[in-house]
């Protein structure tokens, strides 16, 4: 592709933050960060983030000017958007995150971002007039995803499970001590390498994301006086879900719920699904009327992030475009 024409293609999608009420939440506000096309199909395509970084440094972050996995969706004629949770992102901050982490109970759990996603979806169909909405999910996001697809049946064109959180045989919950936990950016960044899984010389995270992810997750978190300068504090629901559903396996919503088509796809490091938790998942979907699962060799838990992310992409791609070959 020519530079004029990739500038081209760039500069005829428009971005835009919507902000949405928080149902549980009154006077709170969620940020809803969309990619309109320049030639819409009348689809859309809805990412939510994990537990510990939001959309725009996840779906939405660019690798380069216009590139990134919300912007591959725009090229195809999809209205594509990504929904921070409270607490994430742009997102407010419930009132627990300024105050001392064991005064309140975790923040943002599974049940109260479903009703999140169900206002993002609201948007979409009624307002923006979209008749069919893809759901696209990552690992902790996977929960509140699936809850809200068993809650709202007829909403969802399809449900994408991109690195599910999955029981784990002999796993322990653990307690999670209050509303909200701490790290530094440059941490989880490291954390992003998968060094202590990844064969030793192998790489996989773009170099974009080496360069520039620390210093822009750093930046999408306001900071409380008092905290040590490079500290980021996470609201702790996701992790006090995924505890949870790994040591018993029990899921906030009965996956026969949920009557659309369900895609489970995942990388062959991924350290939160394997071959075995993807396939079991997938079994408990009896209602789906189409199932797919894949995994993509050299992709770990963020392989959104990494140099086989376009293998990623174009798998989610053929799922969605099967979906859209069956209602027809």
């Amino acid at each position: 592709m020519s530079g004029l024409l990739a500038l081209g293609l760039i500069s005829a999608l428009s971005a835009s933050t919507i902000n949405l009420p928080a149902p549980h939440a009154p006077g709170q506000r969620l940020a809803l960060h969309c990619i309109t096309p320049a030639h819409a199909n009348g689809r859309s395509v809805l990412f939510v983030h994990g537990a510990s970084f939001p959309t725009m440094l996840a779906f939405g972050f660019e690798f380069a000017p216009g590139d990134s996995w919300m912007s591959h969706m725009a090229r195809q004629g999809y209205l594509a958007c990504g929904l921070d949770f409270l607490g994430f992102g742009a997102s407010s901050r419930p009132s627990a995150m300024a105050n001392p982490a064991g005064d309140a109970a975790p923040v943002t759990r599974a049940t109260e971002a479903a009703q999140e996603i169900a206002v993002a979806v609201d948007y979409l169909r009624q307002t923006r007039g979209m008749r069919g909405v893809h759901l696209v999910a990552h690992s902790w996001g996977t929960i509140p995803a699936a809850t809200f697809a068993a809650e709202h049946p007829g909403t969802l064109a399809s449900l994408t499970l991109f690195g599910p959180v999955v029981a784990k045989p002999g796993a322990q919950a653990e307690a999670v001590p209050g509303a909200w936990w701490s790290i530094t950016a440059e941490a989880r960044s490291r954390q992003l390498r998968f060094k202590d899984v990844l064969p030793a010389g192998l790489t996989l995270l773009e170099p974009a994301v080496v360069s520039k992810w620390a210093a822009a997750f750093h930046a999408s978190v306001p900071h409380v006086e008092g905290d040590r300068p490079d500290e980021l504090r996470i609201p702790a629901g996701p992790a006090a879900d995924i505890d949870a559903v790994t040591a018993t396996g029990v899921y906030p919503y009965d996956p026969a719920d949920i009557k659309v088509p369900v895609f489970v796809v995942y990388g062959d490091y991924d350290t939160v699904t394997d071959d075995a938790g993807a396939s079991a998942l997938l079994a408990k979907f009896s209602n789906s009327p189409l199932k797919w699962r894949m995994r993509i060799d050299h992709g770990t838990h963020v392989m959104h992030l990494e140099r086989n992310r376009h293998s990623l992409y174009q798998g989610v791609d053929a799922f969605i475009h099967a979906t859209e070959g069956q209602q027809r």
